[in-house]
């Protein structure tokens, strides 16, 4: 089962205490389906254990009449998909009107009222059941909202923004996409829905990661350093070897034959480390060095 699907069972497992939560929860799976229209409530979906949710939720805050249907598709290996459907009635028009006025006041939730966070966390909890997708952290950080209904996404983006989330969004397909891809606003968001289990595992995997990203940046630098230490040698050695080759060491002074004889015994090691070892600076030995190409180039052009 994908980290997603563990997820939505794990929020799937949670009860809301309050009944304006249950309002919030309701939004955000309603209206990211674009599932409420003028001639009433119609909602479906194939997973049961979400419908059952769904059903249950509405029949605690409202006595309206819900039907739940099971419509079993032959065409499809007889797939299930469940419907809710709410419809209003002149009998019921007032209790249908109030309680899509609740149901719509939780586009008023702002991130800066701390007293709307759990309503904030309900919005997005319900939007995540309804419509949402997290990828694994072993692949790449990525949570992601395909949402039918337009007013409903800029609804959900300028809540996310408000929220000091790296969000984006985009159109594929007729679906309106928003969606994060730092690691450390998709944790924020898996706690904040409540699902404390996925909330760990995430966050085990983004550190196992920094770290084996750390030890792979360290060794390739260890890499890199030994690689430029090897190449400069290598040229050092290439240089000393012509002029021993055109003309001998001896014609070098006292000074640069050493430095020449110290290179060929130590080929592996630094120019740093061969300072050392001759107990003068690295400038200094840079210097012999540029010398001792000096008379290389000057032994290329006779």
């Amino acid at each position: 089962m994908s980290y997603s699907a563990n997820l939505k069972r794990e929020i799937l497992g949670l009860e809301n205490e309050k009944n304006e939560v249950v309002f919030a929860e309701l939004f955000g799976i309603l209206a990211s389906k674009n599932a409420i229209l003028e001639n009433g409530l119609f909602f479906s979906t194939e997973n049961v254990s979400f419908a059952k949710r769904v059903y249950s939720n509405l029949r605690r805050v409202t006595n309206l009449d819900i039907q739940l249907k099971c419509i079993i598709s032959k065409r499809q290996l007889f797939s299930k998909t469940y419907r809710i459907i709410l419809i209003p009635t002149k009998q019921n028009e007032k209790e249908y009107k109030s309680f899509f006025e609740k149901l719509f006041s939780c586009k008023n939730c702002s991130a800066k009222n701390v007293e709307d966070e759990e309503k904030i966390a309900g919005v997005i909890r319900g939007a995540f059941l309804s419509c949402g997708y997290i990828k694994a952290p072993e692949k790449s950080y990525a949570l992601d909202f395909f949402l039918d209904s337009e007013d409903f996404s800029n609804f959900l983006f300028n809540l996310f923004s408000e929220m000091g989330k790296k969000i984006s969004k985009t159109e594929k397909k007729e679906k309106k996409i928003i969606y994060l891809r730092n690691s450390e606003d998709i944790l924020d968001i898996i706690f904040l829905i409540g699902a404390v289990n996925s909330f760990f595992a995430f966050e085990e995997v983004t550190i196992n990661k920094e770290i084996r990203n750390k030890i792979n940046r360290n060794m390739n630098w260890e890499i890199a350093n030994e690689t430029k230490k090897i190449s400069a040698s290598e040229k050092q050695i290439k240089m000393i070897k012509y002029i021993d080759e055109k003309v001998g060491l001896a014609e070098l002074s006292n000074v640069l034959q050493e430095t020449a004889k110290a290179r060929l015994e130590n080929e592996e090691l630094s120019l740093q480390e061969l300072a050392d070892l001759m107990n003068i600076s690295k400038s200094g030995i840079k210097n012999r060095f540029r010398r001792i190409e000096t008379m290389y180039k000057d032994l290329l052009n006779f």
